[in-house]
């Protein structure tokens, strides 16, 4: 069986949702997804999952929540990190910026922040996404490199999940033949997922 890399960035709410997926072999394509999943914007506003999983010949070998290795800086707010499960702090309005006024609606910076990402992050998402400068401490996440050998592209895998938790990844096994759309795959490897090497975008 492969290794590879997964970013989630996803959001479940009452048996519906999305998900968008990267799964690669390569750790700077899977770098950068994370970091358009957040300069577009869509999770802002949302409870959702934001992480990176590392499978080691198609076991689970390690997953981590990206929130608290992210750093959000938008035009005239000062930077905005995030604890675990997404709770930002900071993005303080800059003095003489146009959302210095704003802030005095609010009793505590946090609510300002949470308000702001709800309901005008997106906005600048769409129109600025290039203003929005995303860091994520790479260094300080220390992922492992993979073990031989990878996942190679043009593979797809099906990685088992626990029903009823989309979050609660299990052990992956290699797709060889071609899936047909109509496919039961479950039928053959249990509940789980089809992810197929690159990009997967699924509406729950």
């Amino acid at each position: 069986m492969y290794s590879f890399y997964v970013f989630e960035g996803s959001f479940h709410q009452g048996g519906g949702g999305w998900e968008d997926i990267e799964v690669s072999h390569s750790l700077p394509a899977i770098q950068q997804a994370a970091v358009e999943y957040i300069r577009l914007g869509n999770w802002a506003g949302a409870t959702d999952d934001f992480l990176i999983r590392v499978y080691q010949a198609g076991r689970l070998a390690m997953e981590v929540d990206l929130y608290p290795f992210l750093q959000v800086k938008v035009p005239e707010l000062t930077t905005i990190s995030f604890g675990s499960g997404g709770q930002p702090h900071g993005g303080e309005p800059e003095p003489g910026g146009e959302y210095e006024e704003g802030m005095d609606d609010f009793e505590e910076a946090g609510e300002w922040i949470e308000y702001f990402l709800e309901n005008v992050f997106q906005a600048i998402a769409e129109e600025e996404a290039d203003d929005i400068e995303v860091t994520i401490d790479w260094a300080r996440l220390a992922l492992p490199e993979l073990k031989q050998p990878v996942l190679p592209d043009g593979k797809g895998v099906f990685v088992r999940q626990v029903e009823g938790n989309e979050s609660a990844w299990g052990e992956a096994v290699t797709v060889d033949d071609d899936v047909d759309p109509d496919d039961d795959l479950e039928e053959r490897f249990g509940y789980g997922r089809y992810l197929t090497c690159g990009y997967n975008s699924i509406d729950l």
